[in-house]
Order: structure tokens, then sequence, then C-alpha cells
């Protein structure tokens, strides 16, 4: 099973997909912002994100691992159709949930996170936060993954989302 995890920066993405993939036996994360941090950028980031998840499915699974949750910001469905298209033949469960909370809910995260780093990143994230808001707000009716509300606690989360995974 591959489970993609959508969403805006500061939203709960890395926080629930660590939380999942330790609920979920034979699961590996993969943290789609790590992917492709380089410098300089990758000129196509996507394309290198897509390339780099369906190398390392079909590198976890010959070791025996299973399953896959991957967090990162997608902001059209021809986005994760490429995906899905790229790990097709490693495995055909491809689920996708777009993470939503109110807007105040995830500038006060952004901020809370803040408290906790030693580099004061304040306004790109905040720049950042409103740039991948308004590209989720393109295509606000297109399929971007299955609405999922993240405001509960963490616990809960992955009881929903262990509900929503399963056949």
């Amino acid at each position: 099973m591959i489970v993609l995890l959508n969403g805006p920066l500061g939203i709960g993405k890395s926080t629930l997909a660590e939380a999942l993939s330790e609920s979920i036996p034979q699961c590996v994360m993969l943290d789609g912002d790590h992917l492709i941090a380089a410098n300089p950028g990758w000129p196509d980031e996507i394309e290198h994100l897509h390339s780099t998840v369906a190398l390392l499915i079909a590198h976890h699974q010959r070791f025996g691992y299973a399953h896959f949750v991957i967090t990162h910001l997608w902001t059209s469905p021809a986005q994760i159709d490429n995906l899905r298209h790229r790990v097709a033949g490693l495995d055909d469960d491809f689920r996708c949930f777009l993470l939503t909370l109110p807007i105040e809910e995830n500038l006060r995260r952004i901020q809370r996170r803040q408290s906790a780093r030693e580099i004061d990143e304040r306004e790109f994230e905040q720049r950042t936060f409103r740039q991948e808001r308004e590209a989720l707000a393109v295509n606000a009716d297109a399929a971007l993954g299955e609405p999922f509300d993240v405001s509960a606690p963490v616990s809960q989360l992955v009881a929903r989302m262990r509900a929503r995974l399963s056949p």
C-alpha cells in the first residue's frame, strides 16, 4: 500500500506520517521535502521526487517492506497521477489524502514549531504557507486527495486513518 499525505507547510504531514508508519507493520515513511532537498534545487522537483520515490519503493520492497507513507505538497491531479503511474508496477494499492485544517490553526502550528528552532524562519514559512495555500486553491475542485481533517490529537488521527485504509 502506498499512502500519500498531501497538504501545505505546517499542517502536520510529517507528524501524522511518522505516527502512521510506526503503526503499520513493514512500513517506510518517505518525506518528499527531504528527498528533493538539494542546493541548487532541481529544475523539475516533481520529476525528481517521483523518480526517487519509485526507486526507493523498489529498493525497500527488496528488503521486505510492503507499505509506504509519503509526504509532500502536490498541487495538481496531474502530479498525483504521474506518481500513481510511476509506482503502478510496484503497488496498485495507492491512496491519497489531502490534509485539512482551518487556516488559523495551521498558522498557529507553524508559529509553535518555530519556537523549537534555532534559526528564525517565520517569514519564509509564512510566505511559503501562503503560496502553497494559493496553489491548492487554484485546484480546489480537483482531486488532490480524499479530505482528511487533522485537528484531532495524533493518536486519534492514526486510528481514523487506519480505519480509512482498511479494506
